[in-house]
């Protein structure tokens, strides 16, 4: 607006100083405006005025009467520039009382009231909240303990009133509904928000957490605690903001009472990496910062004041400067539906695809140029969507009657994006049309979707690690969670990384089960960690280990029912082969002993049930 001011004065092209002098008013206008409006909005939306007082400075003694329409013509064309832009609601005022200071009663056609009509964007700017959060993360080393609680912020927005009918038409929330990202509350013990410019917090829980695409929903339960609150509105479902949009990030950025106001535009829309699952899916990218503190705050189209996602991260310690990441809206709408469904998580087709950008490859899996085009399909993972449905040397060439493209994108709304995006629209249990070209022939293949399946879970929060201990060797599947107990995975044992990158999961392996410490005592005498350490199990008397879950019955079964006298490991998979022979009949009892020496207080987490061999010695102890 400012630099439209500036070109008016120069095509004024005439020796009138009072022209140049109104221009000026007209910046200096501006300019105060931008500082001022959103205390100006917040002291009427909670009633500190009654209304604004005049704003117009004194007439401005506008000689050259045929020049009124002009400037009247300019000023109106002005304001409508400037609330595409997004200029601020207090400028707008500013500009509203200048021009009707300076109209004579003739000209006042020339603007009528309704064209200056105001709009309300920012009454949904006074729904954002801070988040105080304690939290109390596993320790996943040493499993059967808790770190250290610690307390941190985030922001939120208030997306419905207790009683009113949730954003996305469905039955009516059952209490103050605010809406977060998922790392803010993960593994959280203790949930306070309170508003910008309030002394008064409110406890809330978490409802319900979609990891994946880190989302988070809050209830706040005191029924009188946002009586006074307009929701945010959200933006409508399955369209994403174009290029160069203008937005409003908002929050608590490291700290403070006050919400802050920063604003942006739109610079990148595709698939990226969520930091906190580990998960690819579609993220906005904003060239406002996102600081410690932003996280779950909302990000707000300038032209209708609706949220158009939820800030979730930025470059942290990186020469990236500026920069941030959204959760877009589309994604907010699936995770609220999700919820009404029961279920909220992503869907995934569990295939590895190839692109075909070479000639030769789409030549020898016969097809057709200018007609087919598609990705290969190199590997399905066991227990997942396409399992027994597509089959690896398939050529995926549609799904959900998307066409796929050689690069593994599709056009979605609007734009190109990679395939999993069209995949992760959709919820699980939803049938969708794969069209595939198998040995040259086309055919349709009806997939029913299912979540991810992994050989190495990740992205693991509001749980406890599994483990098992069995005479004073600790044993636990092998987790993401785990490996950055390393710091960065660069430093973690190299064949537990491969593991986690590289190994498909199959039937007779669906888990990786890791001895990861050795307690010495009298029973292991002989096995230390140095040599044995971190290594693979995969077998219990001969009988192969496919999950934890095997792992810990295999070692029941080896106690209670088996003849034999010893407890044969054996460890290593492809790597060089290890034994370690265990007394069975001084297991128990050693155990027993273990625990006490180290201060641990069960043999095994929750997740497993407990062993009669125990018992036996719980009960001899008595």
């Amino acid at each position: 607006f400012n630099e439209r001011a500036r070109s008016y004065m120069r095509s004024v092209r005439t020796s009138s100083r009072t022209v140049a002098s109104i221009a000026s008013r007209f910046i200096n206008m501006n300019s105060f405006a931008t500082s001022s409006i959103f205390r100006v909005q917040s002291a009427l939306s909670r009633g500190r005025v009654s209304s604004v007082p005049s704003l117009a400075p004194a007439p401005l003694g506008l000689s050259q009467a045929s020049r009124v329409p002009q400037f009247a013509a300019h000023a109106k064309g002005s304001y409508w520039t400037a609330r595409e832009s997004r200029v601020n609601h207090r400028d707008k005022l500013y500009r509203a009382s200048a021009v009707e200071a300076d109209l004579s009663p003739e000209d006042d056609s020339l603007i009528s009231a309704e064209s200056w009509e105001v709009p309300d964007i920012f009454s949904g700017y006074q729904a954002v909240v801070k988040i105080l959060v304690t939290e109390q993360s596993p320790d996943w080393i040493n499993p059967w303990q808790t770190r250290t609680a610690h307390r941190r912020m985030g922001s939120g927005v208030l997306i419905c009133r207790k009683g009113e009918p949730m954003p996305d038409g469905g039955q009516l929330a059952e209490g103050h509904i605010i809406l977060t990202a998922a790392h803010v509350c993960a593994n959280s013990t203790f949930i306070q928000v309170k508003l910008s410019e309030s002394p008064d917090r409110h406890m809330a829980r978490v409802y319900k957490v979609l990891h994946e695409c880190d989302l988070a929903m809050l209830i706040v339960d005191e029924a009188n605690s946002f009586e006074n609150t307009v929701p945010m509105q959200l933006s409508a479902p399955g369209v994403l903001p174009s290029l160069r949009d203008k937005v409003h990030v908002l929050g608590f950025p490291v700290g403070g009472d006050e919400v802050s106001i920063t604003e942006g535009v739109v610079s990148r829309v595709e698939v990226q990496t969520y930091t906190h699952s580990h998960s690819r899916a579609l993220a906005v990218t904003v060239d406002a910062a996102v600081n410690s503190g932003n996280s779950g705050g909302p990000v707000v189209d300038c032209k209708s004041g609706k949220l158009m996602g939820i800030a979730f991260q930025g470059y942290a310690g990186s020469s990236v400067e500026n920069q941030g990441h959204m959760v877009p809206i589309p994604f907010v709408h699936h995770f609220l539906e999700g919820v009404q469904r029961g279920n909220p998580q992503l869907p995934s087709l569990g295939v590895h695809l190839q692109l075909l950008q070479s000639p030769v490859l789409r030549k020898s899996l016969q097809m057709v140029e200018g007609v087919h085009t598609g990705v290969l399909i190199s590997r399905v993972d066991y227990g997942a969507s396409a399992q027994g449905h597509l089959f690896p040397g398939d050529v995926l060439l549609k799904i959900d009657d998307l066409p796929v493209a050689n690069d593994g994108s599709c056009n979605l709304y609007n734009r190109r994006l990679a395939l999993v995006s069209t995949v992760q629209r959709r919820f699980v249990g939803d049938k969708v049309c794969a069209r595939i070209l198998r040995d040259g022939k086309e055919m349709d293949v009806d997939v029913t979707l299912a979540g991810p399946s992994m050989l190495v879970p990740r992205g693991q929060y509001d749980t406890r690690p599994p483990f098992c201990l069995v005479g004073g060797m600790l044993f636990q599947p092998l987790s993401l969670e785990f490996l950055q107990s390393w710091g960065d995975l660069k430093d973690a044992p190299v064949h537990l990384v491969e593991e986690y990158y590289s190994s498909p999961v199959k039937e007779d392996r669906r888990e990786v089960v890791v001895l990861t410490q050795v307690l010495q005592d009298e029973v292991n005498v002989g096995y230390f960690w140095d040599a044995i350490g971190l290594e693979v199990v995969t077998h219990v008397n001969d009988q192969e280990v496919t999950s934890m879950n095997r792992f810990v019955e295999l070692i029941d079964m080896a106690v209670d029912d088996s003849d034999d006298e010893y407890i044969t490991l054996k460890l290593g998979a492809e790597r060089v082969p290890q034994r370690v022979v265990l007394e069975k009949s001084k297991v128990a009892e050693a155990d027993d002993r273990i625990r006490s020496r180290y201060n641990i207080p069960r043999p095994r987490s929750e997740h497993f049930p407990a062993a009669k061999w125990l018992a036996k010695v719980a009960v001899s102890k008595e």
